[in-house]
């Protein structure tokens, strides 16, 4: 008998899970991120998640507004 494997998560541990943010995107942007995905291997959520971080540090190391 096979031991039981673990239940693999594909958020980051210590992710909050169970309260999601919707997202809306324009047509162009969302085939953006399906093509980022496909090239990744990651799904929609983890892109869109990794894009939020990687422009969030950006927001944080220039000082500049989201919308300037």
């Amino acid at each position: 008998m096979k031991p039981a494997s673990k239940i693999s998560r594909r958020a980051p541990n210590g992710a909050v899970s169970n309260k999601p943010i919707a997202l809306r995107l324009l047509p162009a942007e969302l085939e953006q991120v399906k093509k980022v995905a496909a090239r990744e291997q990651r799904s929609l959520a983890s892109v869109a998640r990794l894009a939020l971080l990687r422009g969030l540090a950006d927001c944080e190391r220039t000082k500049k507004p989201l919308a300037a």
